[in-house]
């Protein structure tokens, strides 16, 4: 029988086929990625419904990191478990990976320092055009009644005005959810759920890796180890998956000043 996991990952080529081909087109961030989501594994495939992506989107909206990432792993894992998960999570990182690296040898050496103005002058208006057909989608599916609509709003005027304060988006999601929970018009709606029991092990883990990775890269830099900016770039990132629920313009900023800043050193 030790040939049924096999069985089982032949049995997903097709959704992982899908996968590497979403990965190598999404542009826009996680809010031009919902929209092609939707579009590609929603309406296309339809390995799930519109309200489960919006579950699953919501859901990864309150954990610090990159939303995208763990909206698409967790596609991944509802369908064929943690080894699919996986191969989802390489496919989706791979390609832009790869990319980006080639990317950075080519506009190094390139002799012609205007190459990025001419490659990448199209990305601005594709990811707005993510974004606003995102925008529309969700709209038809999440601001269904008043409640939604008052936070929609809410959001939005207070958004508009300190859009450059940090943590103004995990302190509307936060709102937004108390806002729900007062209301008898769920987002989803009302279920009997039983609640499962939590999987401490996993969350230990992750406290584990983050304390050993914190230890060594202090102790790398008092002491002054040869390899040490190997253990504080890891350590560097490890945190910053932890802590940011920034935007990318915000996220660059934090990481020249505390990674790239302290590695130079």
């Amino acid at each position: 029988m030790a040939y049924l996991p096999r069985v089982r990952i032949f049995r997903h080529i097709p959704f992982l086929k899908t996968v590497f081909f979403y990965s190598i087109t999404a542009f826009g961030g996680p809010q031009g990625h919902f929209g092609m989501m939707l579009k590609t594994f929603v309406q296309k495939r339809r390995y799930l419904t519109e309200e489960e992506l919006i579950e699953y989107n919501s859901f990864c909206q309150l954990l610090p990191g990159a939303s995208s990432t763990q909206t698409i792993t967790l596609i991944g894992y509802k369908r064929g478990g943690l080894p699919l998960a996986i191969l989802t999570l390489i496919l989706w990182i791979l390609p832009a990976s790869i990319l980006m690296g080639a990317f950075s040898f080519l506009l190094t050496l390139s002799p012609n320092k205007n190459l990025t103005e001419g490659l990448f002058k199209f990305i601005q208006p594709m990811a707005i055009g993510f974004l606003a057909y995102a925008a529309v989608r969700a709209f038809a599916i999440s601001v269904t009644n008043f409640i939604t609509q008052i936070i929609m709003l809410v959001a939005m005027f207070i958004t508009f005005f300190l859009f450059k304060t940090p943590w103004i988006f995990p302190l509307l999601i936060i709102a937004g959810g108390i806002a729900t929970s007062f209301s008898s018009k769920r987002i989803p709606q009302k279920e009997n759920i039983k609640p499962r029991q939590i999987r401490w092990r996993n969350i230990w883990l992750f406290v584990f890796i983050f304390m050993i990775a914190g230890v060594l890269s202090e102790t790398a830099r008092k002491q002054e180890w040869e390899h040490r900016k190997v253990f504080n770039l890891f350590e560097n990132f490890y945190r910053f998956g932890i802590f940011v629920y920034l935007s990318k313009r915000k996220v660059a900023k934090i990481t020249v000043k505390l990674s790239i800043l302290n590695l130079s050193k």
